[in-house]
């Protein structure tokens, strides 16, 4: 492991990475963050520009999932999992450097700060969040987006929302897309499928979700046609049980699979007639990359972030027209426009890459070192 410069006039440009995220559950926001720190830990390996510099990571002392780094160096922090600690104490804690947040929240306190927000779903849907959480975003994200120097988001259409609910500033807001190819970084699991009793090309995938804007119940209503009898619908995530407390009735014959691991999904895409996306609005929308670089086929809902991530490489079914979600999976049985639709979508797919993301990053930050 490297040792940080320490040395007065000319030592190495010092970055400071709030590593808060790595003590909570990986979600889909915490593992966009790790994949970018990751970057960089690569590209400064590779001795690329992140190679020249100082590179810190503020990391909660309680347990965590951060990995081991080679060049970028941990500096255990106590508390470091708390809110307070990283609004009160992370802006002294970097006061020496330029600072990195990458979970959507940073403190305002610090100036020279570079900070990604992922979207403005806490504005958009509000009621798919718990109070405390929704209110706690209102409060605390724009002022962290607000007092830094560069924002970055995951797409245009986020940028453009955050700039609508007056939470970053567009001109201040720039946009560095997700990767998709860790879905690849690991063999399918083809298992998961005897373990379901699922047949190859006899189910279609859906993210499971209580949320309103993950618009499930537009899903679940499709299903239950006779359209779709011969066609199971596999639910990854919640038990049929907590959809059911959310007011969320999912067909009889469904499949519930739980939380996977890439493997496992990457095997489920792999074998699956589609994934369906009903979506109402979504900031990048990473299921539907991942499931085309797998050549799987995707119905999703025009709206959000999707049709600028997706072009026309998947179909569209409105929002929350149940026939017309049924007439969309099914027009993959067609094999001519089924392999039309895979082949657009692994061209698609393959410009989304973490380590085009990781250069991006690195740019952006180089800026704000060198200033």
């Amino acid at each position: 492991m490297s040792t940080p410069s320490r040395s007065g006039a000319g030592r190495a440009p010092r970055l400071f990475l709030n590593g808060k995220f790595y003590a909570g559950a990986t979600n889909g926001v915490h593992r966009v963050a790790d994949r970018l720190l990751r970057e960089l830990d690569r590209l400064a390996v590779a001795g690329a520009e992140p190679a020249g510099w100082d590179m810190r990571l503020l990391l909660p002392v309680r347990a965590n999932w951060a990995p081991d780094f080679a060049a970028i160096v941990p500096v255990p922090q106590r508390g470091g999992h708390t809110q307070r600690w990283e609004q009160a104490v992370l802006p002294f804690a970097a006061r020496s450097g330029v600072l990195a947040s990458f979970a959507n929240l940073a403190p305002s306190l610090h100036a020279r700060k570079l900070t990604m927000v992922h979207d403005a779903q806490f504005r958009l849907s509000p009621d798919s969040y718990p109070a405390k959480l929704r209110w706690g975003y209102r409060a605390l994200v724009p002022r962290g987006a607000r007092s830094s120097r560069i924002v970055v988001t995951v797409s245009d259409y986020a940028r453009d929302s955050l700039a609508t609910f007056g939470i970053a500033d567009a001109a201040t807001t720039r946009v560095i897309h997700n990767g998709a190819d860790h879905i690849l970084e690991m063999p399918a699991d083809d298992g998961v499928l005897g373990r379901h009793g699922l047949r190859p090309g006899g189910y279609a995938v859906l993210f499971g979700s209580t949320a309103r804007y993950k618009n499930a119940a537009v899903a679940f209503a499709a299903f239950a046609r006779p359209e779709l009898a011969g066609l199971t619908l596999v639910v990854i995530g919640p038990s049929r049980s907590a959809l059911a407390a959310a007011s969320l009735v999912p067909p009889p014959g469904t499949v519930f699979v739980g939380p996977v691991d890439d493997a496992g999904l990457r095997a489920l895409y792999q074998h699956a007639h589609c994934l369906v996306y009903p979506s109402r609005t979504e900031g990048f929308g990473l299921p539907p990359v991942e499931a085309m670089l797998c050549g799987c086929p995707v119905v999703a809902a025009p709206a959000g972030a999707i049709p600028e991530i997706c072009h026309d490489a998947v179909l569209y079914a409105g929002l929350d027209d149940a026939g017309e979600w049924a007439r969309a999976v099914r027009a993959l049985d067609v094999p001519e426009s089924r392999a039309a639709k895979i082949a657009a979508g692994l061209e698609r797919a393959r410009s989304f890459s973490w380590a085009t993301a990781g250069i991006r990053l690195a740019e952006m930050l180089g800026e704000l070192l060198a200033r």
